[in-house]
């Protein structure tokens, strides 16, 4: 299999991490993009949605979201390695994928800002959109702050999800204007408990 990823992506350090749990690094052959925006990326011209992370499979068939990939892996991964799987088979699944889904929307209505903070110059900026954005995310981590309390250090797809989007947010933080210590200061520690105590987590870090 050969996966398209980039080094800052918290979709990519998702399935990253999910590969690292069940060990799979020698099934998946890696190719890294500098630029996902650079029409001139092997990644523009092989994978037809131009985006990462993708996943080609031994088939030559593509998964394209990170969602999909990481659940196709996480299948993967707990047959071969008879673990648990990431994604709860039971009726814990349901609460897994509404944190996953909270953390992905967050994540979806950053893109938008992020994408033209990073390209545009700032006459360029749609200011009222982004005001709009972050006030909508600015809810959404304090509603994720009272959700993952339920799981504690619970290591599962919405847990690695969360940690990735606010590892990330703490990366871009400067350029999107906003500091998660100041919203909601018990997700950064709950992060850095994480990190220290998941190797696939800590491995994945950022840099």
């Amino acid at each position: 299999m050969k996966l398209w990823h980039s080094n800052t992506s918290p979709y990519v350090r998702k399935v990253m991490a999910v590969i690292k749990h069940h060990q799979l690094e020698d099934q998946i052959e890696l190719h890294t993009i500098q630029s996902s925006f650079d029409p001139n990326s092997p990644h523009n011209q092989d994978n037809p949605l131009g985006r990462v992370p993708a996943l080609q499979l031994d088939n030559g068939e593509w998964l394209y979201n990170s969602h999909v990939i990481c659940e196709y892996l996480d299948h993967l991964g707990a047959q071969t390695q008879s673990e648990s799987h990431l994604l709860p088979r039971n009726s814990q699944r349901w609460k897994v994928l509404q944190l996953h889904a909270l953390t992905d929307g967050i994540m979806e209505n950053t893109l938008p800002i992020i994408s033209e903070r990073l390209l545009r110059p700032e006459n360029e900026w749609w200011t009222a959109r982004h005001q709009q954005l972050t006030e909508r995310n600015i809810r959404s981590f304090k509603e994720l702050e009272r959700y993952l309390v339920q799981f504690g250090d619970e290591l599962n797809l919405g847990t690695i999800s969360a940690v990735c989007l606010i590892d990330w947010y703490a990366l871009r933080g400067e350029k999107l204007g906003v500091n998660l210590k100041d919203i909601a200061p018990h997700l950064v520690q709950w992060a850095v408990e994480m990190n220290d105590k998941y190797p696939e987590l800590k491995e994945t870090q950022p840099k």
